[in-house]
């Protein structure tokens, strides 16, 4: 696992083996950031990152000029996994919050132009997360975008799709605000 772009490219992550993380590979990064780029600009905007796990995919954004990532993760051994990395690359501009997604999106009020959430696979309430995400105040500011990582065999069909993309048997689904 490593940055590809940016301000932190070639960073390479340390090995972890953290409790239910299932990292973005390389390729289905670099991938995803390649289909994203064109319809998202992350200079200067906040992100927010989802079942953070090691932080992959937040850091990625904030090695491509976000202003600000907050990454929210319930898991305190993944918690302090990014804490160290924060602090060996010396990142004032990310916050690491343990806390569980739900509660979090309910009680975020920070505007965020990109969303991305990697829950595991077998989460139960996935569907209620997505609903209460596209409904929250706070994601309907302006032109935001929430993609979600999961198992190919979930679909979403719901007015904000308007990306799916499939990796093996990791899919992207990709939602836009309703602003």
């Amino acid at each position: 696992m490593r940055i590809i772009h940016g301000l932190y490219k070639g960073f390479h992550f340390p090995a972890f083996h953290g409790s239910n993380t299932r990292p973005t590979s390389d390729l289905v990064k670099e991938s995803l950031f390649n289909t994203l780029s064109p319809l998202l600009d992350l200079e200067g905007e906040t992100v927010i990152d989802l079942f953070a796990g090691t932080g992959n995919i937040g850091l990625e954004c904030l090695s491509r000029g976000a202003a600000k990532l907050i990454s929210v993760d319930h898991e305190l051994k993944n918690v302090r996994y990014m804490q160290d990395i924060r602090k060996k690359l010396n990142i004032v501009n990310w916050e690491i919050l343990r806390m569980d997604a739900l509660q979090f999106i309910a009680r975020n009020e920070q505007a965020a132009a990109f969303v991305f959430a990697d829950p595991p696979y077998d989460y139960p309430p996935v569907h209620d997360m997505v609903n209460k995400l596209l409904a929250a105040p706070w994601f309907n500011t302006g032109t935001s975008v929430f993609v979600l990582e999961h198992v190919d065999r979930l679909v979403f069909k719901d007015k904000h799709v308007f990306l799916n993309k499939q990796y093996g048997n990791t899919a992207f689904t990709g939602f836009r605000s309703s602003q």
